[in-house]
Order: structure tokens, then sequence, then C-alpha cells
């Protein structure tokens, strides 16, 4: 799996990252080792472009963030 694959799931999946990635988007790809290239594909955030490059098409996608509340 792809790097900016890798990333794409775990933002997904890590509220912790998502939350940073709301703060400091270039920070976090940089992180993750994304090439520029790979870093402009999120950043213009067309799904087709990203589903092309990353085969990560085929699984559900939610367009929603998901945050957990701890009272």
């Amino acid at each position: 799996m792809s790097k900016l694959a890798e990333l794409l799931v775990k933002l997904g999946s890590d509220a912790d990252l998502a939350t940073a990635y709301e703060k400091d988007p270039k920070q976090v790809m940089t992180h993750a080792g994304l090439t520029d290239d790979e870093m402009a594909l999120l950043e213009d955030a067309d799904l087709s472009k990203l589903e092309a490059a990353t085969g990560l098409g085929e699984l559900a996608k939610t367009n929603k963030i998901i945050k957990p509340y701890i009272h």
C-alpha cells in the first residue's frame, strides 16, 4: 500500500490524526512521507484521482468526520 493510501486509511480510523490533519495538513502529510505529487492530490480533494492513485476505490467511504467525545 502506498504512503498516500496508508495515510487516507489512518485518517479515517485515527481521531487524533484526523484532528492533527485539520490543524496542519501539510505537517501530517510531510510526517507521513508523502511526495509533493501525493500532497497535491490530497490537497485537490478530487476523489476519482485519489482512488486511481491509491487503488482504494473499492473501499466504503464517507465524507463525514466522526469525533468521539469523552464525558
